[in-house]
């Protein structure tokens, strides 16, 4: 029996994809580490108000995402589906990312958080018209099992380099030995947004040479019943579904996680910027590294086991640094080293390489995943729907998302960071251990829900290889 080989891509055009990932990476590092420390410990608007303009940007987004989504999947131009969205959003999301780093000057609390909802509610909707058609580029770019875990791969490793790189250069040159350091965000802005535009233009550019061999949706007028009949019946797939619910738990411990990592550097390890800014690289490094082994990781095994196993450790480990330094005091010795000490230092930067690189190798092959529903979906329904399987996963996971970026500011408020009357003892004693309890309960039970759901997704190589060949989706020997 002759073997069947699935649609591949080059590996320029792997590459070219996953460069588009800088400009995300160096998004996801202001929204996750800086924007929450930066409005509430620099400029001093209450974290409340901070995490409550995230949040309802995050909703925005959210309701963007499924509406640019099914729009893309339905676009007939001389550009294809995707890149007329992609080539919109270049300067407003670079623009956007830049102003929301300025120093807004002396202005009321309420003119801080309208300025702040503004900007982010408009760099949202930018990041929707470039990530969602960008995203859906890839099950059309290739339809080979092993091969979408070199994009997977591309993608996470070249992410984590705009997002640790950017992050490094803001610790060590802009920042120096003060998180607080107005004008260290200000140069942030400039490099942030330079390299977002830079990103998107590269992949836009680079993937354009393909629109003539994607996929052309057949004319369709739009009509509402027949669309929520048809998104049902799309929808409706099993494995979507296990993905869909362990995304929205997720979702949820990924807001609340919001700018957690910087109040542990600032008020329970007590570094300086400068001291650790070398982390950021070194796990830059390793996860680069375990993205590019990710495709020979699992050539010829099942991803969903090895996903499965890798989230299980990582759940586990995690926290065990935290967990140690909050044992002190109840086992009346000291368990763990220090602050600044070299052990200390040496232990986080193993710990934090480690728990980065894996937790980013489970991600590559959970997207992996993602891409094979795409081909499943259209062998039950005969549509191909990439922007509407991933931006309804989406405006669910960020509608959650929203809700723990909330939790997080009320984490932060409750915990005693938006106290005027403490004092840095109290910052770096009582108030930072509130923080870290109510952050380790939550990070170990949420994602033990999130993993076992993955149990359930249901496509092997196996099944894939079958509706890739019932698809017509094959190379010509």
């Amino acid at each position: 029996m002759q073997e069947v080989k699935a649609q591949q891509a080059s590996t320029g055009t792997i590459w070219t994809y996953g460069f588009g990932s800088i400009g995300v990476g160096i998004k996801n590092n202001l929204l996750g580490t800086w924007l929450l420390i930066y409005y509430n410990q620099v400029l001093g608007l209450d974290a409340i108000l901070v995490s409550s303009a995230i949040a309802l940007a995050l909703v925005v987004d959210a309701i963007s995402d499924p509406f640019v989504g099914i729009w893309s999947d339905r676009v007939r131009s001389r550009w294809g589906r995707r890149h007329p969205f992609m080539y919109i959003s270049i300067i407003p999301f670079s623009l956007c990312y830049y102003l929301i780093l300025q120093d807004p000057g002396d202005i009321s609390d309420g003119e801080m958080f309208s300025r702040l909802l503004t900007l982010l509610v408009l760099m949202r909707i930018a990041m929707t018209f470039y990530e969602v058609p960008r995203a859906a580029l890839v099950p059309e770019l290739s339809k080979d099992y092993d091969q979408r875990n070199w994009f997977a791969g591309a993608g996470m490793a070249l992410g984590w380099l705009g997002g640790a790189g950017i992050s490094f250069i803001h610790m060590e040159f802009f920042l120096g030995d003060s998180y607080f350091n107005t004008s260290g965000y200000q140069a942030l802005a400039f490099w942030g947004g330079l390299g977002i535009f830079i990103s998107t233009v590269v992949t836009t550019v680079g993937t354009h040479k393909h629109i003539p061999d994607l996929h052309v949706p057949p004319e369709r007028k739009f009509n509402l019943r027949d669309s929520l009949q048809e998104a049902k019946q799309t929808l409706s797939n099993r494995s979507w579904l296990v993905l869909f619910l362990s995304g929205c738990i997720y979702a949820l411990l990924v807001g609340v996680d919001t700018g957690s990592v910087t109040y542990y550097s600032v008020y329970l390890w007590q570094w300086q910027p400068d001291e650790i800014s070398v982390f950021s690289i070194y796990q830059a490094v390793t996860v680069i590294s375990f993205s590019i082994l990710a495709p020979w990781i699992a050539m010829g095994r099942n991803k969903k086991n090895i996903a499965v196993g890798i989230f299980l450790f990582t759940i586990f480990v995690g926290p065990l640094p935290i967990v140690l330094r909050l044992l002190d005091p109840f086992v009346g010795m000291q368990i763990f080293p220090s602050n600044g000490s070299d052990a200390l230092w040496y232990i986080l930067l193993i710990h934090g390489c480690l728990t980065v690189s894996l937790g980013s190798l489970g991600f590559i092959f959970i997207g992996s995943m993602a891409m094979e529903i795409v081909e499943d979906v259209e062998k039950t329904t005969g549509r191909r729907e990439e922007g509407l399987l991933g931006t309804v996963n989406a405006f669910v996971h960020k509608l959650v998302g929203a809700g723990g970026v909330l939790i997080a500011g009320i984490i932060v408020s409750w915990s005693g960071f938006d106290d005027p009357n403490a004092t840095q003892e109290m910052l770096t004693g009582e108030v930072v251990n509130r923080f870290a309890l109510v952050h380790v309960i939550i990070g170990f039970c949420l994602p033990i829900f999130s993993t076992l759901l993955v149990l359930m997704y249901n496509i092997d190589r196996e099944g894939h290889l079958d509706n890739v060949n019932d698809l017509g989706y094959v190379e010509d020997n």
